[in-house]
């Protein structure tokens, strides 16, 4: 019996490009709740330090806020552990009601 070695990917075409990952893309409505989420984490915390705690490029959070990018669901899964709320209430344009539970969203 003869042992057959198989060949890495490599070449041209093989595998994903470097430095990209691939990522679930924004509707219109959760880009926008995305863009308020990171506009309130802004006012109490610097671009620099939001990037830094969830290990993004500042520009990223800018580029997002600003609406001159999409966003992605990672990038909102990450603003939701560092301001303390579900990826849902992240994710769900609209005002908060100051009654309702900050993480589920449930009055009473």
């Amino acid at each position: 019996m003869s042992v057959v070695h198989l060949r890495q990917n490599s070449g041209k075409g093989s595998g994903a490009p470097k430095g990209r990952h691939g990522s679930v893309c924004l509707t219109r409505d959760e880009s926008a709740a995305l863009r308020a989420a990171l506009k309130n984490l802004n006012r109490t915390r610097a671009w620099a330090e939001i990037a830094r705690e969830i290990g993004v490029c500042r520009n990223t959070l800018r580029s997002v806020a600003n609406g001159w990018a999409p966003g992605s669901a990672g990038l909102a899964l990450r603003v939701a552990r560092l301001a303390g709320l579900g990826i849902e209430r992240i994710l769900t344009p609209g005002p908060v009601s100051s009654t309702a539970c900050p993480t589920c969203g449930r009055s009473g």
